[in-house]
């Protein structure tokens, strides 16, 4: 699936437009960066969302790493899918 298609899904359609955007951003600047690079990332964006009452359900948060994760190989996609079930 290509990255335009997540943004067409369903699912993103009906995201707060601020998860949107912050999405979208993150697929935008993010591609091809390590695991050690988007890690971080989500981590603060998770502490602004907070800071907005706001927070990413299990749904959106694996539709963000599956954005995230479209061109890792499986090993590095299981990676980031055991760290982001930690945080």
């Amino acid at each position: 699936m290509q990255q335009n298609d997540f943004f067409e899904t369903k699912e993103f359609q009906m995201l707060h437009p601020l998860k949107q955007k912050i999405i979208m951003e993150l697929a935008t600047n993010n591609t091809n960066k390590s695991i050690e690079a988007i890690v971080p990332k989500i981590m603060t964006i998770n502490k602004e969302l907070n800071k907005r009452n706001l927070s990413f359900t299990k749904a959106e948060s694996k539709l963000m790493i599956n954005i995230l994760t479209k061109d890792m190989s499986p090993a590095e996609k299981q990676k980031i899918e055991m760290i982001m079930s930690m945080i």
